[in-house]
């Protein structure tokens, strides 16, 4: 009887369980939301080790409205990797796409409390934060990589050109003056300058 009982119970999971997404032209013509779930599921269960799949995976759970799903996809990325400032900057940036600017700032601030050499991460908190209008944001993370690169022309460009695409045209002069300062024979350097005025149609 005990068996029967453990059978029909086993047989009532397996009915509730959601059926496995079979990944076919259907699939990906359907829900946007099934899409991102399904697409998040399946690389989280192929590496579920790995932060910066786990942070990625939660940025897709976001964009599903799954919160407390991203919510607990980021929690696991940052137990794996608490002091990685590239991984604490893609929970940072997943949240700052989606409208959560306050657990974005917390996100950020994380990267220079636990990661606070790592110029990569810092520069593109500035960056990201500065394309959104949150430019005096920004500018702390500009600042804290000012302190750790004062030679580092294409960071100063970056900053540049996320302020200049922010309308921030005299704080963008800024960087690209420091930038040109620094690399005053770089064409590089010149090009990009003309071509983010360009795409912006800051000229005026």
């Amino acid at each position: 009887m005990r068996s029967v009982l453990f059978t029909l119970v086993a047989l009532s999971l397996a009915a509730q369980a959601p059926a496995p997404a079979v990944f076919d032209e259907a699939f990906f013509n359907g829900d946007r939301r099934v899409i991102l779930q399904g697409c998040a599921d399946k690389a989280r269960s192929l590496k579920p080790k790995d932060a910066k799949y786990l942070a990625e995976c939660g940025r897709a759970y976001l964009a599903a409205l799954d919160k407390p799903k991203a919510e607990a996809a980021f929690k696991e990325a940052e137990v794996r990797e608490a002091k990685d400032g590239q991984v604490l900057r893609l929970i940072a940036q997943a949240w700052l796409k989606h409208g959560y600017k306050t657990e974005a700032l917390e996100g950020y601030e994380k990267i220079v409390q636990r990661d606070p050499k790592n110029k990569d991460a810092i520069t593109q908190a500035g960056v990201d934060l500065a394309e959104v209008g949150l430019v005096n944001e920004a500018e702390r993370y500009m600042g804290v990589l000012a302190t750790l690169e004062k030679g580092d022309w294409e960071r100063f460009l970056l900053f540049g050109r996320a302020l200049l695409v922010a309308g921030q045209r005299k704080k963008a002069a800024f960087w690209f003056a420091r930038a040109a300062a620094l690399k005053p024979n770089e064409e590089k350097l010149f090009l990009e300058i003309s071509r983010t005025f360009a795409e912006t149609q800051s000229v005026m």
